[in-house]
């Protein structure tokens, strides 16, 4: 019966601190909702300055001869990106690379909606991204204003020669950033993409 009774007590007091941490992380929870949402709402009010602003940049600005496209770890949203603008520009010279990790392969959802798209990324693996790449790239396309932040903390990059891709697109989607699909469901996969080739399309009309 001791025993029991013992039992029954740590499970009491499992329950307990399991409603606390539950009832502590409601407002950190809550805070980050308010916030992701004040922040959509914002660049929704922004995308049409921020677009035109972008547009007119690039079509200013002489052609690139090398673009570097930079997401988290290199892959899923910046070895796309890379190879539908390989596609479609082909004098120009492209890659990718991230921020963190290195020689991973892309996840097998990727390859497959990649390849439903006719890009072949099986062979792709990630690479890191170096002051040298960055500093030898003419555009350097990142995927939201964090990543902007780091390029031009890290490398001392100017602000002109870097673009964040969701300001490419033609109109606004539900946020600025594109979304990183990692782990996440093929529909999730097939959006980010979507958004992508968008963005694509608006860079390859401008240059």
């Amino acid at each position: 019966m001791a025993r029991v009774g013992a039992v029954n007590v740590v499970n009491r007091a499992a329950r307990s601190a399991t409603r606390r941490v539950r009832a502590e992380s409601a407002p950190i929870g809550f805070l980050q909702r308010i916030y992701r949402a004040t922040r959509a709402l914002n660049d929704r009010f922004l995308y049409p300055s921020r677009h035109l602003a972008v547009r007119r940049r690039l079509s200013s600005a002489p052609r690139p001869q090398r673009i570097v496209v930079v997401c988290d770890g290199n892959l899923c949203r910046s070895p796309y990106l890379q190879a539908v603008l390989q596609r479609h520009l082909p004098d120009i010279a492209i890659s990718s690379a991230g921020f963190v990790g290195s020689d991973r392969a892309v996840p097998q959802i990727s390859v497959a909606l990649s390849g439903q798209r006719g890009f072949e990324l099986a062979g792709y693996r990630s690479r890191p991204i170096t002051q040298s790449k960055v500093q030898d790239a003419d555009l350097v396309i990142v995927m939201d204003a964090d990543q902007a932040r780091r390029i031009a903390r890290l490398f001392r990059v100017k602000h002109e020669r870097i673009v964040i891709a969701g300001d490419l697109e033609p109109t606004f989607d539900t946020s600025r950033a594109i979304r990183d699909p990692w782990n996440q469901s093929v529909e999730a996969y097939k959006s980010t993409f979507d958004r992508l080739d968008r963005c694509a399309a608006t860079l390859v009309s401008l240059l």
